[in-house]
């Protein structure tokens, strides 16, 4: 009897162990990655599985309801060149002697990977993940960091033209800048390095686009002006134009006023009307 207990007792914990094991998704991963667990039960869990942590689920209990996708935790180097000019660079170079150039140029180095907290979610919206289509939107993440990271030198540079001359910007300036904790969470940034930068003389751009508006506002008065001169005298042409219109309507009606008006003013006056059959007899019978 003592024995069939005894026997009983190690089923039962080698049950145990066993549904413990099932049930360990860590069992399931190698070392230094991470996963996702998707089960036909409950959809995709929303927290990340590491390895080495404890993480217990009963979905993974049931035969073939759970998948455990399995992802390397891989940072992803980009290097991005961003080219262009400032905005309406060469109509305010034309203004300048010289003609000088407003154009830019960066050669920016990100170092980023995903936060294993945010693959859940970005599994769930994207539906099934390769760790290839993973590296992929890392890599786009990262050159989209690059051209905000342009941008926010540029925009320094312009608010204050001797802002990359006198500090030597640092990579927790850069991340800050741009705002990376909010514009891209689910990523980590390890690094942002600008390689290479040329941009113009923000000081002297700021200068010809301050002329170029004080140009634009004086031509904009000067052109109201002549709008309302010339409307002026355009609304005194209408208005004349009506005037002999509706002279001519009424001579054309009343012939004998032509007569009248050139007694009245002592002389004769002859004018040429359009006849008319009623005109006509109206002259027979005179």
């Amino acid at each position: 009897m003592k024995k069939k207990s005894i026997a009983s007792l190690i089923i039962i914990v080698l049950c145990a162990a066993a549904v413990f094991v099932i049930g360990w998704l860590p069992f399931r991963i190698p070392a230094g990655t991470y996963a996702v667990m998707q089960s036909k039960t409950g959809g995709v869990y929303p927290r990340v599985i590491k390895s080495g942590e404890f993480n217990w689920r009963w979905e993974a209990l049931l035969p073939t309801n759970t998948v455990i996708h399995v992802f390397k935790s891989i940072p992803v180097t980009t290097v991005k060149t961003i080219s262009g000019a400032l905005p309406s660079a060469e109509l305010y170079a034309n203004l300048l002697e010289g003609k000088p150039d407003f154009s830019y140029r960066f050669s920016i180095n990100v170092h980023a990977q995903i936060a294993p907290e945010a693959l859940p979610a970005y599994f769930e919206k994207n539906g099934s993940l390769s760790q290839d289509e993973l590296n992929a939107y890392i890599t786009g993440e990262t050159e989209n960091i690059a051209r905000d990271t342009a941008r926010f030198v540029l925009d320094k540079a312009l608010e204050n033209p001797s802002f990359v001359l006198e500090a030597s910007v640092s990579d927790a300036e850069l991340i800050r800048g741009i705002d990376a904790e909010n514009r891209y969470p689910g990523i980590r940034i390890a690094s942002i390095h600008i390689d290479e930068l040329r941009i113009p003389d923000t000081g002297l751009y700021n200068a010809a686009q301050s002329a170029y508006s004080v140009y634009q506002k004086a031509l904009k008065e000067k052109l109201e002006k002549t709008a309302a001169s010339q409307s002026t005298q355009a609304a005194a042409d209408y208005l004349e134009l009506e005037r002999l219109s509706r002279l001519g309507r009424i001579l054309s009606e009343y012939p004998l006023l032509i007569e009248f008006l050139s007694v009245s003013k002592g002389k004769n006056v002859t004018l040429e009307l359009p006849q008319n059959p009623k005109i006509a007899g109206e002259a027979e019978r005179r």
